[in-house]
């Protein structure tokens, strides 16, 4: 079982209002559940015994894109910065994480868990072993355990993403359920060593076309079809409806090479913004 990080205080400007119109019961970790806090002397006193002045509180309200954790007391952005900068941002569901102003999760007309569902849902997981490409926040993840899923390899690439996931109270069935297996590792140079026909769903949910390009290519696409069980399914996150690079139509290649691969029944569905395929029983 994965190690999980201690369970952090979370803020947003959206709670802060609360408290300032003078609430002692509110959420602090998104909105999962509610806790009582103390408020005394212009400062709110936190469960765990943190002291927070006032005015501290007030500088969160210039900011309501950004979940803060409290650290010593002091309320701090929930964000990293290496090659790349991280921040989880508040949702009227489960948060979502965004790279250098990036959004992870489409949150217009939905949020990021129910989106995730939708992935699950189309793909038809009903059990089985399940291969995750891109674990992000584990949405995705927890979705294909709730349909059932008994064994979920996930991989992510970026250490940072895994960092906030761990402190991301939506996020914590992935580091507890002894179901799923996380991998930190390039997609593209796992999969050779992954065993063939194991897996009888794959959701690929790559960054865009211009950032990891490997992973929309034919070979990426050949080592997807090995390592699925003959009428196996796969879905393939594309982003936007008619999304360009340099002039092609990712979508439109995606399938093109889908198909070359070997994959049938190749379906796009516009309310996920995804394909569905199959590998035939041969």
């Amino acid at each position: 079982m994965n190690e999980v990080a201690p369970r952090p205080l979370l803020l947003t400007a959206e709670i802060v209002q609360e408290i300032l119109r003078g609430r002692t019961r509110v959420t602090l970790d998104l909105g999962l559940s509610e806790t009582t806090i103390t408020l005394e002397g212009g400062a709110v006193i936190f469960p765990d015994g943190s002291r927070v002045k006032l005015e501290a509180l007030h500088r969160i309200l210039k900011r309501p894109n950004v979940v803060f954790m409290l650290i010593d007391s002091e309320p701090r952005p929930l964000s990293l910065t290496n090659d790349h900068f991280y921040k989880l941002v508040p949702t009227k569901g489960a948060p979502t994480l965004e790279i250098d102003g990036v959004r992870m999760h489409r949150t217009k007309g939905t949020t990021p868990e129910k989106d995730a569902w939708e992935k699950v849902r189309v793909l038809g997981v009903r059990g089985g072993r399940v291969l995750e490409i891109g674990t992000g926040l584990g949405y995705t993840t927890q979705a294909t355990l709730n349909a059932g899923a008994e064994v979920i390899l996930s991989l992510e690439l970026s250490p940072a993403v895994l960092k906030i996931a761990r402190l991301n109270p939506w996020s914590r069935r992935i580091f507890t359920d002894e179901r799923v297996h996380l991998i930190l590792g390039d997609a593209y140079q796992v999969l050779p060593s992954l065993r063939s026909g194991f897996f009888d769903y794959i959701l690929h949910d790559p960054p865009r076309f211009s950032l990891a390009g490997h992973l929309y290519g034919s070979a990426f696409y050949a080592q997807l079809f090995r390592v699925l069980r003959p009428e196996g399914r796969l879905f393939h996150y594309v982003g936007e409806p008619g999304a360009r690079y340099r002039g092609r139509n990712v979508r439109r290649g995606v399938i093109n090479r889908l198909r070359r691969t070997g994959f049938t029944r190749i379906l796009y569905h516009r309310e996920v913004r995804g394909i569905t395929c199959m590998k035939p029983n041969l």
